[in-house]
């Protein structure tokens, strides 16, 4: 059974992580980060007042979710695009 409740689920969700804390969590350097939150790719992200950036958890989940069914897809699509090779045939020694 688990100690998990609605509520510390929700509160889990709506965690905000520093940069350097999601860094850590997806083992990627802070500048990673930044350089995805310049190109508008990697987790969402939003800004306090002050300039803080903080990346809320439920966000990081969405986009870890995305990421595995991209790969998923993309693993697919590779598998179908490869055919079949026909079996090498030698020539008899005879």
């Amino acid at each position: 059974m688990s100690d998990s409740t609605p509520a510390m689920e929700h509160t889990t969700m709506w965690q905000l992580l520093a940069p350097p804390q999601l860094a850590e969590l997806l083992a990627v350097s802070d500048k990673t980060l930044r350089n995805w939150r310049n190109d508008g790719k990697g987790p969402t992200y939003i800004k306090l007042d002050g300039g803080a950036v903080r990346y809320p958890m439920r966000d990081v989940y969405a986009w870890l979710d995305e990421q595995r069914n991209a790969s998923v897809r993309s693993h697919a699509h590779r598998a179908h695009e490869m055919r079949p090779m026909e079996p090498k045939r030698f020539l008899d020694a005879a």
